[in-house]
């Protein structure tokens, strides 16, 4: 369900509305006021407001009441910007059906939460021995979780190279590494 851009002013003016009263024949206060809440609730959660018919307002023809003119005027106002939002809906979603298909370059691309806490939360065993540079395979990941933030293609995993950690110094597990290469080939982003 799309949701009706109701603005401040719109509620406002139906929760605070200026209805005058009138000694008899108007308006049951009650029903009136049942009615607003229920406009003011549905604008408050951004959902469509329904025709609003008078003809289930009881009058007071005993006691004072809303006078009938300026109640259905409000409840037409609701209508009409109602009417309003539905045709730029309309129109909005008119306008997507007819407008080109987008160029491949101008495809996102939908990596998922799931693929992108994966890749962040990665994490390689240090070891002394057959080690890649720390620096090197973060500085990749970072590129590769960008691409991923933006809706790219991910970097070229196939030409990733990674120097070797120098002699004495720890570093990520290679064999680690290049497992997470070969599950980063193979990964697709969502439909």
């Amino acid at each position: 369900m799309t949701r009706t851009p109701w603005t401040a002013d719109h509620i406002a003016r139906v929760e605070n509305p200026a209805l005058p009263m009138q000694p008899r024949g108007g308006y049951v206060v009650a029903d009136v006021q049942r009615q607003l809440d229920r406009i003011v609730a549905l604008m408050r959660g951004g959902r469509p407001v329904p025709p609003i018919a008078t003809t289930a307002l009881r009058r007071s023809y005993l006691r004072e009441g809303y006078a009938p003119e300026p109640v259905e005027a409000l409840f037409s106002h609701v209508g009409e910007w109602q009417r309003q939002f539905d045709e730029a809906a309309h129109a909005a979603v008119v306008a997507r059906s007819t407008s080109p298909e987008p160029s491949p370059a101008d495809r996102r691309l939908n990596w998922t939460r799931q693929q992108q806490v994966w890749v962040r939360e990665m994490q390689f065993p240090s070891t002394r021995r057959s080690a890649y540079e720390v620096g090197e395979v973060d500085d990749f990941l970072d590129r590769v979780l960008v691409a991923m933030a933006k809706g790219e293609e991910l970097p070229d995993v196939q030409s990733a190279k990674f120097y070797m950690s120098r002699l004495g110094r720890s570093g990520y597990d290679s064999v680690a590494v290049d497992h997470f290469l070969d599950q980063l080939t193979r990964l697709r982003p969502a439909e």
